[in-house]
Formats: structure tokens, C-alpha cells, sequence
């Protein structure tokens, strides 16, 4: 004869609920359509900017031209290298669990801000009357837009702190102060306006510098907002994610 507590499941043990530590994690039959859907395009997202490079990098080396040091010295490509982890994460969290965790929400909040920043300056500044190849409009168009529409219409992130503003904004700081170390000895500069040799000088690098860390810091703050705006929105909404130990 067995207990008479036999036969029920509970919720350490069961299938569709897994606990670690505080948190529950969701098994995909628990997730929600839209989530699912949402991780399947993080996924195809991540794919396809390893498409684009592939298609990139076997023209470059066919023709001799590729690089390596200056490949991936650019902003572009170190951000758009990222964004294959920062999305391809993206999808198995969105298939795997209920919500996104905090560390992941803040590091997403900055790479859209970088992938928006590299394809607004890109295509404001540096495109070229003709240059609508695969790769370019995968990454610059693209991958900006879809990382942009999901941060503005998807609500459902943890909240995030206001310290993910000065903590993404020094990424960019910290590539312009190497690319500037770097330029002299290499005789090279991923972008014309980070060149003090061109007639605007260094007070030319430093004006570029001071406008686009504010653009950085302004969208990130943005971001952050927006996150707290959506998080207040749905608070009402979520289940609760913590529990005391008498809860659980």
C-alpha cells in the first residue's frame, strides 16, 4: 500500500517545472506560443548574420582582400560577431525558459544600441551609392531594425538597473580609445573620422567621439526606460517568480 501522498507530483519533482535555487524554469510544452516563436526568430536572426559573414569572408579570401587586422578592428564586425551570441543565447533562453534572465536583459539592452548606432552612422555616413551586397544589409540594416522592433514591442523582460547605461556606453569608449593607441603604428583607422590626420584633426576625432558617446548613452537610457515602462506595465500580469522556502 502506498502513501497517501502517493500518486501526486510535486512541484520539485514535476516535469514541467524545474527548480533551481528560487527560480522555476518553464519546459517548452509551458511556454508560451509567442516566446517560442520569438526564440525560433532570435535563432534565425544569429543564423543568418553567420550567413552573411560566410558569404563575406569566402568573397574577401577568393579575392585576396581579407584582412585580418583590419576585419576586426571594425565597430561593425565586433558588435555583429557578438550579436550571433547575444541572439543565438536569446533564442535558447526564449525556448528553454519563461523569462530572460537580468545579466542577459542588460547585455541585450547595449547590443541594441550598438547594432542601431552602427547601422544609422553606416548608412547616414559610410554607405556607398552601390554597396547593398548580402552581408551589409544583413547587418546593418537588418539585424538593427529586428533587434530595435523587439526591444519596443516585447514586454516581458526582467527588469533592468540603470547601471546597464554606463556599463554598455563603455564598450564603445574602450574600442575608440584602442583604435586611437592603435593607429599610429598600424597607419590605419577603421573610420575616417576617427583619423586626426584628416583636416579636421583631433578636434575633429574628439567632436565625432563626444556626439556618438552621447547617442550611445541617451538610446541605452532609452532602452532602460522603456524596459521599467513595460516591467510596470506587466507586473500585474507575471507570475511571482521567487518564493520563500514555506512557499515552495
Amino acid at each position: 500500500m502506498g502513501s497517501a501522498g502517493e500518486g501526486k507530483t510535486s512541484p520539485e519533482k514535476s516535469p514541467s517545472a524545474k527548480k533551481s535555487g528560487y527560480i522555476y524554469t518553464m519546459s517548452s510544452e509551458t511556454l508560451p506560443a509567442r516566446r517560442r516563436l520569438r526564440g525560433i526568430v532570435d535563432l534565425v536572426a544569429g543564423l543568418t548574420i553567420i550567413a552573411a559573414y560566410i558569404v563575406l569572408l569566402q568573397g574577401q579570401v577568393a579575392e585576396g582582400t581579407f584582412e585580418p587586422g583590419k576585419h576586426f578592428a571594425y565597430l561593425t564586425n565586433q558588435t555583429s560577431y557578438s550579436n550571433i551570441v547575444v541572439l543565438l543565447a536569446g533564442g535558447v533562453l526564449a525556448l528553454t525558459t519563461r523569462y530572460d534572465t537580468v545579466v542577459y536583459a542588460s547585455v541585450r539592452a547595449s547590443f541594441v544600441a550598438y547594432a542601431f548606432v552602427v547601422g544609422v552612422v553606416y548608412n547616414a555616413l559610410l554607405r556607398d551609392p552601390d554597396d547593398f551586397g548580402f552581408h551589409n544589409e544583413v547587418t546593418h540594416v537588418a539585424i538593427p531594425i529586428y533587434l530595435m522592433a523587439d526591444w519596443l514591442i516585447r514586454g516581458n523582460r526582467p527588469w533592468i538597473g540603470w547601471n546597464t547605461v554606463w556599463v554598455g556606453a563603455s564598450y564603445p569608449l574602450v574600442w575608440v580609445f584602442v583604435t586611437l593607441i592603435r593607429g599610429p603604428y598600424v597607419n590605419w583607422y577603421p573610420y575616417d573620422f576617427l583619423d586626426p590626420t584628416q583636416p579636421a584633426g583631433w578636434v575633429g576625432v574628439i567632436a565625432h567621439v563626444i556626439v556618438v558617446t552621447g547617442v550611445f548613452v541617451a538610446l541605452i537610457a532609452f532602452l532602460v526606460w522603456l524596459n521599467h515602462l513595460h516591467s510596470t506595465q506587466s507586473a500585474q500580469k507575471k507570475p511571482l517568480l521567487f518564493h520563500s522556502h514555506k512557499e515552495l
